[in-house]
């Protein structure tokens, strides 16, 4: 059965120009080659030979993907079809699309192309079969589609009744026009437009020309927080600064390959070490300087190239929060809100110790990524000072103050501080060991190597320990279930209440025997299925768990008789 053409679109023809890029690096090699060299000998260039048969064959397929690539928009659904030899038709229904995200590269800017991908929600997968990717149409089109697709937050023939002041938005709990209908809401509803179907023509008429320009008019974006060039201090604040400070050593090494210079690494490594060996300390000094101060210019880099121009914003019409950013790469990512049950502090280490701290949001549908300083999924702020993410957070999920203060958390027991501090004896007891295996096997001086060892990893096994402790707390806070727990990277977690669907309860046998347990709350928000109280008492657990959800584990609690 052949598609219908009536209605169909093809993706932009000007995508099968975005595939120069492929072309770029080999011609650029050759170039390059032929300059220092004074010549190209195409036997040593096989690689961009290939190169460049391989920027042919993607060429050509995108040729055919253009081709053979449709998709249209009904009032039902969103439908696609692509293939040639193996062909995929995909349809998902409007009211079924939860979030329209909009990318657009270098490249793709370049031609006035974006890439839109439509989202279900529905899965935590990679696979993308629960998503529709359109690469690419016009950046135009793009902005049509959002604007097309999005879920509307109001049905637009209706009055919505007048909300009470001060009444806290709740817009995770909101729903589809279809099912949203609580009984109150039903009967206030029915209140406001019961009168306009009772009266007369001329007052029915002068309502509708009092309520028409009100539904014309489309409320603007509310702004929740943009970036502050000040935040780009936060960006050496990790761990990336010391990978990307040897990033120059390796593409050094790269270059000379491609340019046919013999490397010898074993060499080059023995050479190193006897000349550090032989050379002053403050030479080793100034290479570790000089290779931190690359690592922060690379991070400085990497994060105005991620957050440049970075807006969060609450779109009252689609009742989504809507995040654009990127210098190179512009971003755009979308949350509906009805869908948001909550948010995540992350604060690793360093970050920690320059006051700063990123902020994520915990809502279904979302995927398992790094929290990198790209962001990661559900990403509502790029590295930032605590204050400004506590107020983002309240602002978002609609809150007075921001569910994420540690001043309200409780303590756990001594005996998770206690088993920490067992943890930190066996890690320093392994590294001894290890120092003098390693001794025994390059002649080195066992009783200094084990002594070297003891004097570094006694003291931050016992730090890291006991900042692990600090760490734990937990506590209820209005309609959210608080848990803190880390000494590396510190999580703070407020999950809404409604949004946990069970309670998962283990115990080891020394957490047994220190009257302990962790307690995970499992829920459909957020990219890891569970968040769990670690380490805290066992009776004090059930009774946070009965408490945070009424009823759930009332069966497994016994409770003493009056």
């Amino acid at each position: 059965m052949r598609v219908q053409s009536v209605g169909w679109r093809r993706l932009d023809p000007r995508m099968c120009l975005v595939n120069l890029r492929w072309l770029l690096p080999p011609l650029g090699i050759i170039a390059l080659t032929a300059l220092a060299s004074g010549g190209v000998n195409w036997e040593d260039h096989k690689l961009q030979i290939v190169s460049a048969l391989l920027f042919v064959y993607l060429t050509c397929s995108e040729m055919i993907r253009w081709r053979t690539t449709r998709y249209r928009v009904t009032d039902e659904q969103v439908e696609v079809h692509s293939g040639l030899l193996w062909r995929r038709h995909v349809a998902i229904l409007r009211d079924r699309i939860r979030t329209v995200d909009v990318t657009s590269g270098p490249v793709h800017r370049m031609f006035g192309l974006s890439i839109v991908t439509m989202g279900t929600g529905q899965a935590l997968r990679t696979d993308r079969r629960d998503q529709v990717k359109l690469d690419a149409v016009s950046a135009a089109e793009a902005m049509t589609l959002r604007a097309e697709l999005l879920p509307r937050a109001q049905a637009a023939t209706t009055i919505p009744a007048p909300a009470e002041p001060h009444a806290p938005a709740e817009p995770h709990e909101a729903a589809e026009p279809s099912e949203a209908a609580e009984p109150r809401q039903a009967a206030a509803l029915n209140e406001a437009v019961a009168p306009r179907e009772a009266v007369e023509p001329r007052q029915a008429a002068a309502l509708n020309e009092a309520v028409a320009p009100r539904e014309a008019v489309e409320p603007a974006a509310e702004e929740i927080a943009r970036i502050d060039p000040r935040w780009v201090r936060y960006a050496p604040l990790s761990p990336l600064v010391f990978v990307i400070g040897l990033a120059p050593l390796t593409q050094a090494y790269n270059l000379a390959e491609r340019l046919g210079v013999p490397v010898d690494i074993e060499g080059a490594v023995l050479g190193a070490v006897a000349f550090l060996e032989s050379a002053p300390g403050w030479l080793f000094v100034v290479f570790v300087l000089m290779m931190l101060v690359a690592g922060a210019i690379g991070t400085v880099l990497l994060f105005t190239e991620s957050w440049w121009r970075f807006r969060l914003e609450r779109e009252p019409r689609t009742g989504t929060l809507r995040v654009t950013r990127g210098l190179l790469t512009t971003r755009s990512f979308t949350l509906e809100e009805r869908r948001l049950r909550g948010a995540e502090l992350i604060e690793p280490f360093m970050l920690r110790w320059g006051k700063g701290t990123r902020l994520k949001a915990l809502a279904s549908g979302l995927r398992h990524t790094l929290d990198g300083p790209r962001g990661g999924s559900g990403a509502l702020l790029p590295p930032a000072p605590r204050q400004m993410a506590h107020a983002t957070a309240a602002s978002a999920l609609g809150e007075r103050e921001s569910p994420l203060l540690p001043t309200r958390l409780r303590t756990h027991p001594r005996a998770a501080l206690r088993r920490r501090m067992f943890r930190a004896a066996l890690a320093s007891a392994a590294a001894i060991v290890a120092a003098a295996v390693l001794a025994a096997l390059t002649g080195w001086s066992a009783v200094w190597s084990m002594a070297v060892a003891a004097a570094v990893a006694v003291p931050v096994s016992v730090l890291l320990a006991a900042d692990s402790y600090r760490s734990l707390g937990h506590t209820l806070h209005g309609a959210y279930l608080v848990t803190r727990s880390g000494a590396l990277v510190r999580r703070t977690v407020a999950l809404q209440r409604t949004g946990v669907i069970g309670w998962t309860i283990t115990r080891s046998p020394f957490q047994r025997r220190s009257g302990l347990a962790n307690i995970a709350a499992t829920t459909a928000a957020g990219t890891l299925g569970a968040y769990t109280v670690r380490d805290v008492g066992y009776g004090a657990g059930l009774v946070l768990a009965d408490e945070a959800v009424p009823g759930l584990l009332a069966q497994f609690i016994e409770r003493p008789e009056q």
